[in-house]
């Protein structure tokens, strides 16, 4: 697949217009509908439906911020991020997601719904933070830094995760 910014016609860069990014889906996916390929030949079906599946991974990959970000980052590096590799390095924020594990133990254990909601909006905050700081890392080219950032998102999602299955046991119970 090429890049997904170019297989959309959009600039590379971290704001996305989702309204415009929606609406090239919609052409996109018109111009490989399978109906105008029915008196194709199977060769140029086949090529059609991988090219429908490229548009859908490019789609899934332009609304997501991290990977959105790993995309820039590959595109203006030539890298693609090895997901195996530990590039955690960061002492202070080991730390703190381990205080933060630790807070949600003690929430689950005392089966504070109150607690819960207020850690999630905390936590959401501090996403949102570094969101803002990955948009300004990528503007300034500092693909290193870009790259703990997307880490730090990739942590953020999981721990949102573990939090909603707290939640759905509050309510299970």
């Amino acid at each position: 697949m090429t890049n997904a910014f170019s297989l959309f016609g959009l600039p590379v860069q971290f704001q996305i217009d989702q309204a415009v990014l929606s609406a090239r889906y919609l052409e996109l996916q018109k111009e490989l509908h399978p109906d105008n390929f029915a008196s194709s030949s199977a060769a140029e079906q086949r090529i059609a439906i991988e090219k429908s599946a490229d548009v859908n991974q490019a789609l899934n990959v332009l609304k997501d911020p991290i990977l959105r970000a790993e995309e820039i980052i590959k595109i203006e590096t030539g890298v693609e991020k090895n997901l195996e590799e530990k590039s955690m390095r960061d002492v202070e924020f080991l730390m703190q997601q381990m205080e933060w594990h630790e807070t949600l133990e003690g929430i689950e254990h005392k089966q504070d719904e109150e607690a819960l909601t207020h850690f999630l909006k905390q936590i959401k905050a501090e996403q949102k933070k570094v969101l803002t700081e990955l948009e300004e890392t990528l503007n300034q080219k500092n693909w290193q830094q870009a790259n703990a950032l997307t880490d730090r998102l990739r942590y953020f999602k999981k721990l949102i995760i573990q939090i909603e299955k707290v939640e759905e046991k509050f309510f299970a119970i």
